[in-house]
């Protein structure tokens, strides 16, 4: 079941509702070799720019501008080939492949990524020896999931090092190669999940995937996007302040635009109001054009929610309620939306599961059809099944019974899953839900004492992929899908390239963020290269040495969000054009909103003005103009990022500090 009434058509782009096996488009393996040779380069400039360099940060939005900027360098030797060379040219379907590879690949190595799991496993025999107490974290870790060869790691938190010495490679290499496992596992899985529901909700559903339409239209051959003089009306508009801010920079005396946040918690220094904290406003011009392709009501509910977060921050100070640490809980009124959509995804499911069903017995009698699928259903339920099974084994193998295993992993993928849904449907620039994930809400409601010290210490390798779901994979899959589907191309050779592209991303975060570490330092001068091992380890060291007891306010938090949830959805059911959205309450009170509520806001205001004097039509005609927004940004900001890294110097972050 649909969760939005309405949406903005954003494609120039008709698609059809079904592809033929025979009539299908088949991208030739050089699109995929090529895809996977970027993603080395591409690894190495996400691990530089986000780590060594501090910013931009573009895993953090949900639309990868580094992957736009790759796309319109593959446009553009693309349109040499096809004067030169016609028959090396790519097709679109192509381009589209390596595109979703490079995201696929920014996604792992990204913040939120492999780089946060490479942190767990250097921390403990490190700093374990420093830190008081640290003896009974050390007695319940596995050794085999952890670098143990702490002179092995010097390097890698000082810096002025190699990693390409045998002793280094060798204390990393068995617990890296253990780690692959449970990624591939978790990848297959995800990958299973997406084939299963991709027909119903791109098809028989037909969401709107609002963040394809700008790739799907870069890549149209009679070039209608390129050739719209407000695409680059946008495009300059953008572009122009990215290289206006980027001289600044560099010459102070160049003018700039303020268009990054500054924070107006500065100006409220009184009681009550001094309780909003940080408070930024920014104008980001791809947060603008994002957000025109929205629906207005998740537009609307977006910054309507987040002032009401901040309203409930000063309402508590008022009312001497935020004596009580963390009140009002709102990350635990996030995941208790989080919970509601996903229980209505699963009610709405009933449908699919039974047509599942039915096909799995009788396939003769199912309207379903597994030669137009990435994986035949049988294959892609057993997939499924068998990834569950593999990750509970995994976790069971290093001390975790396996009910709690599989509750831990099957709460996850729920996540994963409206993760995918509030993409698919909706495409909301953020999406992070800080610390929100199966090893912070299992432990808050059911407490730590019934959980063994390596039970413990298994739900806490959760973190690394769960502290944050800004670089979230899983949505890449079924948007991909979509791309595939929109241009008549055949899934299977995109599922195929995914779970390469998955595997092997994986294995290029490990070597772009070791490789880097050993020649800077984690410790040294890195961003935040050391801040996810503390969080993860001193969390754990508080749960095996103190215990924790169900934290009662925060589940009835939990409560309270899943039934404000639920009653929105309620409410859209029988009220056509109720304006608040239940993903917008969900999404709205965590930290990445901070950056872009205000041009959600602008964004709201602009479109609401459009669609109301001048109807679809003139929306449809002002959309090349915001899409303009979001490629200018993508051409000269991360362009300047490629300057800094290129010529080791100082540059314009456009996303971050």
């Amino acid at each position: 079941m649909a969760l939005v009434q309405h949406r903005e058509q954003t494609s120039f782009v008709g698609s059809s509702t079904g592809v033929l096996a025979e009539q299908a488009v088949r991208p030739r393996r050089r699109a995929l070799l090529v895809g996977t040779l970027l993603m080395i380069p591409n690894a190495a400039w996400i691990v530089q720019i986000e780590r060594v360099r501090e910013g931009p940060y573009p895993t953090t939005i949900s639309l990868f501008l580094n992957a736009i900027f790759w796309l319109i360098l593959l446009l553009v030797v693309n349109r040499l080939l096809t004067r030169l060379r016609p028959a090396l040219a790519f097709r679109p379907a192509e381009l589209l492949l390596i595109y979703s590879m490079l995201c696929i690949g920014s996604a792992f190595v990204g913040l939120d990524g492999v780089p946060a799991l490479i942190q767990m496993m250097a921390h403990p025999y490190y700093h374990g020896a420093q830190q008081a107490g640290f003896e009974r974290v050390l007695e319940v870790l596995p050794p085999a999931l952890v670098v143990q060869d702490s002179e092995a790691l010097r390097g890698y938190f000082i810096g002025n090092d190699t990693l390409y010495r045998w002793d280094y490679l060798k204390a990393w290499l068995s617990p890296l190669l253990l780690w692959l496992v449970f990624i591939g596992l978790l990848w297959w899985t995800m990958l299973c999940l997406s084939s299963l529901v991709r027909y119903q909700w791109a098809v028989q559903e037909k969401l709107a995937f609002p963040l394809v339409a700008l790739p799907l239209q870069m890549v149209q051959p009679e070039g209608g996007l390129w050739r719209a003089r407000l695409f680059w009306a946008g495009a300059i508009v953008a572009g122009g302040i990215n290289l206006l801010n980027g001289l600044h920079f560099w010459f102070p005396s160049v003018p700039e635009i303020p268009v990054k946040h500054q924070d107006l918690a500065q100006y409220m220094t009184n009681k009550p109001w001094d309780a909003v904290g940080w408070f930024p406003v920014s104008f980001y011009p791809f947060a603008i054009g994002i957000g025109y392709l929205l629906p207005l009501d998740l537009l609307f509910s977006c910054w309507f929610f987040y002032l009401f977060w901040k309203a409930q921050l000063v309402a508590g100070r008022a009312w001497g309620l935020d004596i009580t640490p963390e009140f009002p809980y709102i990350r635990e009124q996030g995941i208790g939306a989080y919970l509601a959509i996903g229980l209505f995804l699963l009610l709405g499911g009933r449908g699919l599961v039974k047509q599942l069903v039915t096909h799995l017995r009788t396939p003769s009698r199912s309207d379903l059809r597994d030669d137009t699928e990435a994986l035949p259903y049988r294959h892609a339920v057993w997939g499924l099944f068998g990834g569950l099974a593999g990750l509970t084994l995994f976790l069971g193998a290093f001390g975790m019974r396996w009910h709690y295993a599989l509750l831990a992993v099957a709460l996850y993928l729920l996540f994963a899953l409206v993760i995918t849904r509030i993409r698919a449907e909706l495409g909301p620039p953020v999406h992070d839900q800080h610390f929100s994930g199966p090893d912070h809400v299992l432990t808050t409601t059911l407490g730590t004492h019934q959980w063994s010290g390596r039970e413990l210490t298994m739900l806490n390798f959760f973190y690394w992929f769960n502290r944050a779901y800004r670089s979230h994979p899983m949505p890449f899959i079924l948007e991909g899908f979509k791309m595939a589907h929109d241009q008549r191309a055949a899934l299977t050779p995109f599922f195929k390239a995914f779970l390469w592209a998955g595997l092997w991303g994986a294995v290029l975060s490990f070597w772009a963020f070791l490789h880097y570490a050993y020649r800077y330092g984690t410790g040294a001068e890195f961003f935040a290269g050391q801040q996810f091992g503390f969080e993860a380890y001193n969390r754990l060291q508080n749960w095996v040495q103190l215990g924790q007891e169900p934290h009662q306010g925060k589940v009835a938090a939990m409560g309270v969000g899943f039934m404000v949830a639920s009653g929105l959805m309620m409410l859209r059911t029988h009220w056509l054009g109720f304006p608040l959205h239940p993903i917008g309450f969900a999404i709205s009170g965590s930290w990445a909103m901070n950056l872009v509520w205000a041009p959600l806001m602008l964004a709201w205001l602009i479109k609401w003005l459009i669609v109301r004097f001048g109807g679809l039509q003139l929306y449809r005609q002002w959309l090349p103009f915001f899409l303009g927004l979001i490629v200018g940004e993508a051409i000269v900001g991360m362009g300047w990022s490629l300057v800094g890294v290129l010529f080791n110097t100082p540059a314009y972050s456009f996303w971050g500090q």
